[in-house]
């Protein structure tokens, strides 16, 4: 019987189950073999590109080392990986473990962090570009081959046995970190990517030879953590009651009764002069005891928002007495307590997501305030800290998916749920409550602060580069001029002799001799392709070129520039400055027109600076603002797709005119100058977001409002 020839490729792969698992090995590490051919082809370039573009001469010789280590090694780092993906597929069983986040902070450990974290990264994105494809490979082995379970994290060809299998085979190279994490990349980018295709090509033909043809996708490979519930969102906040005039003034007198502004009212009381309703209870008594009672409902979960007057109708039905009267000053601390809350939860800047845990905190920090008119009086009380840290620790959030991700997020539910859980009528609980949140916060900042150390180590040293190469880019400008000069001077100058400087000013600075000497040799270079109006120029040529010549042929050399390159330029040179030497000489026709066109563009530069001071005077109310912007304020920046990303300033650099922002691990998210920054601004593309006191402000603001209506009826 003839073969059926439907299935074309791999017809080996397609055949009777005997001997399918060998196969499906063969294949996979024969592609991934071919993928990192394909990156090892890359290294050279790439490390010598690094090279040439290093900082300092430590740099550039730590990338060298890397590239003649890669070269030499190859074939052994080939066979060595051919070798572990075989050694792998028999320790399927055997997960990758996640590297130990218990390090000193010696340079070594600090370096081993930085490549740990390059490589989680990567098993990351490599994970979230196949997850589908990964899953259903998983359960078709499981499948081929019952007995120790396949999954994403233990699969020899799954992305985290890849990285950890590649990072074993390059460790006896001893590569410096740079290097190394640059090796890290190519491999991501020639192997990592090509796993999707190599997950659905294995995918088809497991499916082919009658390895689960149909997968059910009710069924995954392995089953996920369980995600950490999300409490549901609040149904929306009513509306706050509208105080009126006289309410408005014994809410004054209540504050100023609790030391929260100003002296008491003359001749008047906490009660606004209403006096005591008969059988009122005081607060350390029924009022408290029925706020406890309302703090979690009978399923244990926190009740809604309520306006103050809900609050009241709930209270009296706690208590059991409909009739029950508040005393004046108590209800009053009610309804203060509710308005601040009315306001803290109508800041336009916070993460609905936090709003919803501020607003559980609602009855706790009546009862607070009833149990301790301290609250009012001291910025330090621990109910107002409580919020006030809370605030400020959500502004860096921007969405709530990026919040939910967050252990900082997930720590705030629990830090709220504990209060709700344990806060009866002791105001030292919530001090507890607020140190363990704030031993939690400080190890959570000095662990975004280590990653912050490195972040501005690396921007400062790229700023120092960026400095240097725009230095050198200004300064052959300047030399320059308005000066017509051939096109080959100028790729000589921006390929190549732009390197020679950019080296000189990063070894010497501005000061040094070399520096001096390699801008003199760019000022005599296009000196000596200019028209020469007199014999005595023609003279000073033909006894320059040489000299000329052999400085630029030493500087490219010491840069390793390329040689073939370089003989070509000098070619080319040469027949610009035979053409010099050989034209007649300039008329003064000629140096008239020239002189006109170098006015000409004096004025076109006029005007230029013109438009520039005009829009810098539009600017500086901008300007000032992101001066006065201290380091650590979070900025909120609006994408062109209309999303929101919130970032904190990290650092100032080029004495103010770069601004450096990180996200809260510290990793940096935005690198913007001052004016472009400051344009945003007038442009309303950015914000700048105030992390202080919420509590304070919200108080602030309550104050003010009541002050208000009560000036409106005088």
């Amino acid at each position: 019987m003839p073969q059926d020839d439907k299935v074309v490729y791999m017809k080996r792969f397609s055949q009777a189950p005997r001997g399918l698992a060998e196969r499906y090995r063969e294949f996979s590490d024969q592609r991934l073999g071919d993928l990192l051919n394909r990156m090892l082809d890359q290294v050279d370039d790439t490390l010598f590109d690094r090279a040439e573009r290093a900082a300092s001469s430590t740099d550039q010789s730590s990338y060298f080392t890397a590239m003649r280590q890669m070269r030499l090694q190859r074939r052994q780092l080939e066979h060595a990986f051919r070798d572990a993906l075989r050694a792998g597929h028999q320790q399927a069983s055997a997960v990758a473990e996640a590297p130990s986040g218990e390090q000193d902070l010696s340079l070594v450990d600090n370096e081993r962090l930085e490549e740990d974290l390059a490589i989680e990264s990567m098993v990351t994105r490599a994970k979230a570009r196949s997850t589908q494809a990964l899953d259903h490979l998983c359960q078709r082995l499981n499948h081929l081959e019952p007995g120790a379970p396949v999954n994403p994290d233990n699969l020899a060809v799954g992305p985290g046995r890849l990285c950890a299998t590649f990072a074993d085979v390059i460790s006896p190279l001893q590569l410096d970190l740079q290097p190394r994490l640059v090796i890290y990349k190519l491999f991501e980018r020639h192997v990592l990517s090509g796993l999707p295709t190599l997950y659905d090509e294995l995918n088809r033909k497991l499916a082919e030879a009658g390895v689960l043809p149909v997968i059910d996708p009710r069924k995954p490979a392995v089953k996920a953590a369980p995600r950490q519930q999300v409490q549901p969102r609040p149904a929306p906040r009513p509306k706050a009651s509208r105080v009126d005039e006289q309410r408005a003034g014994a809410l004054l007198n209540v504050l100023k009764r609790l030391g929260a502004y100003g002296p008491p009212a003359a001749g008047g009381d906490a009660t606004g002069g209403q006096g005591s309703a008969l059988g009122v209870e005081s607060a350390g008594g029924r009022v408290v005891s029925a706020l406890s009672g309302l703090q979690l409902d009978n399923d244990g979960q926190p009740p809604e928002y309520v306006s103050s007057e809900q609050l009241k109708a709930m209270l009296r039905r706690q208590a059991g007495l409909e009739e029950w009267q508040l005393s004046a000053e108590d209800e009053g601390t009610i309804d203060i307590v509710s308005l601040l809350f009315d306001a803290m939860l109508d800041e336009p800047h916070l993460l609905e997501g936090l709003k919803s845990l501020i607003a559980r905190l609602q009855i706790p920090t009546i009862k607070a305030a009833l149990l301790d008119q301290a609250l009012f009086q001291r910025d330090k009380h621990p109910a107002r800290q409580l919020i006030n840290e809370m605030a400020r620790v959500g502004v860096g959030w921007a969405d709530a998916e990026q919040a939910e991700k967050d252990p900082v997020y997930r720590r705030l539910e629990t830090l709220v749920n504990d209060v709700l859980s344990h806060f009866r009528d002791d105001v030292h609980q919530l001090e507890q409550a607020l140190a363990e949140f704030h031993a939690f916060m400080t190890e959570e900042r000095e662990r975004a602060k280590q990653i912050e150390d490195r972040t501005r180590q690396a921007v400062e040293g790229k700023a120092r580069v960026d400095e240097a190469r725009e230095r050198v880019e200004v300064e052959i400008q300047r030399v320059i001029g308005d000066r017509l000069v051939p096109e080959v001077v100028r790729r000589l100058l921006d390929k190549a002799w732009s390197k020679v400087l950019f080296i000189a000013l990063l070894k010497e600075g501005e000061d040094g001799q070399g520096w001096r000497d390699q801008l003199d040799v760019v000022d005599r270079l296009v000196w000596s392709v200019q028209p020469k109006a007199s014999h005595d120029e023609r003279k000073r040529l033909v006894a320059e070129i040489p000299g000329l010549l052999h400085e630029l042929r030493s500087g490219m050399n010491a840069v390793m520039y390329n040689p073939v390159d370089m003989t070509r330029l000098f070619k080319e040179l040469e027949r610009e400055h035979i053409q010099v030497l050989t034209r007649p000489l300039a008329r003064a026709d000629e140096l008239r027109r020239e002189a006109e066109s170098v006015a000409a563009r004096q004025a076109e530069l006029d005007a230029e600076r013109e438009k520039s001071e005009a829009r810098s005077a539009a600017l500086r109310p901008y300007r000032e603002q992101v001066d006065k912007a201290e380091i650590g304020t979070w900025f909120e920046f609006r994408q062109a797709d209309g999303k929101a990303i919130r970032a904190r300033l990290s650092m100032r650099l080029s004495n103010g005119e770069r601004l450096i922002f990180v996200n809260r691990a510290g990793f940096k998210l935005a690198d913007r100058r001052r004016d472009e920054l400051a344009d945003a601004l007038r442009r309303e593309q950015i914000m700048i977001l105030d992390d202080g006191q919420l509590f304070d402000r919200a108080l602030e603001s309550v104050v003010r409002n009541l002050r208000d209506i009560q000036a409106s009826t005088r």
